[in-house]
């Protein structure tokens, strides 16, 4: 039996119960779920490749849903982009502006397209999120663009050993398609390019095709796609 991991953080974040597995197409759901049910969790994330789905009836019986086809992006930097003026490395304090970027950043979040979570849970979260970021605890960089002094959008960069994590990032619904989203990337990769690391990767979801296709102008591709499903016990 697949063992089911307890998310501690989730649990007491959400209030529940709640636990994860990363399953494939060969194993029995059906048999983790009970397991699941029998060690009393109130909710299971399941984690599988883009070829795992599971059928109707097995949703259907244990309250389950596809929440995200979650697809993660990586490119490959092989030079610097010229100086960028409007950016800067945010290290004030939370603003409102910043904030709502950090819920724009979501939009298409699992916590909140499942309705079964409470509304306020996915503003908690990424409110959370943003917050911890600031104080540099899951985030080496958070980068804002501005316009006469105005936050037009921001992004979030986590540096491993050889490869720069985008965390969250969004630019304001007035500026879209003014180029904002380009040069938060490209500072990105100058950070990177900077300290010898080559690669930049950034997840999204399948569903939020203006996402894809905007990462998929700026020579980013597919690395791998990952089915995730909430199972409501």
């Amino acid at each position: 039996m697949k063992k089911i991991e307890y998310l501690a953080w989730d649990s007491e974040f959400f209030n529940k119960k709640i636990g994860r597995i990363i399953v494939g197409n060969s194993e029995n759901i059906v048999n983790i779920l009970e397991e699941a049910k029998k060690e009393d969790y109130q909710l299971i994330y399941a984690f599988g490749n883009e070829d795992f789905y599971v059928k109707k009836e097995i949703l259907q019986q244990y309250n389950g849903k596809l929440v995200d086809e979650k697809l993660l992006y990586y490119k490959l930097i092989s030079e610097p982009y010229p100086f960028l003026e409007q950016i800067e490395d945010y290290t004030d304090t939370l603003t409102e502006e910043l904030e709502n970027l950090a819920y724009i950043s979501g939009e298409f979040s699992r916590f909140k397209s499942d309705k079964n979570f409470a509304e306020d849970d996915f503003y908690r979260m990424y409110k959370i999120w943003i917050e911890k970021s600031l104080d540099r605890k899951i985030a080496d960089y958070v980068f804002v663009a501005k316009e006469s002094e105005q936050l037009q959008g921001m992004v979030t960069l986590k540096i491993f050993e050889k490869t720069g994590h985008i965390g969250l990032i969004a630019v304001s619904p007035e500026t879209q398609r003014k180029g904002y989203g380009k040069i938060l990337i490209k500072a990105c990769e100058n950070e990177l390019f900077a300290k010898d690391i080559f690669q930049l990767e950034v997840p999204t979801q399948k569903d939020n095709t203006q996402a894809c296709k905007f990462y998929e102008k700026y020579g980013f591709k597919i690395k791998e796609i990952t089915n995730i499903y909430h199972f409501w016990l």
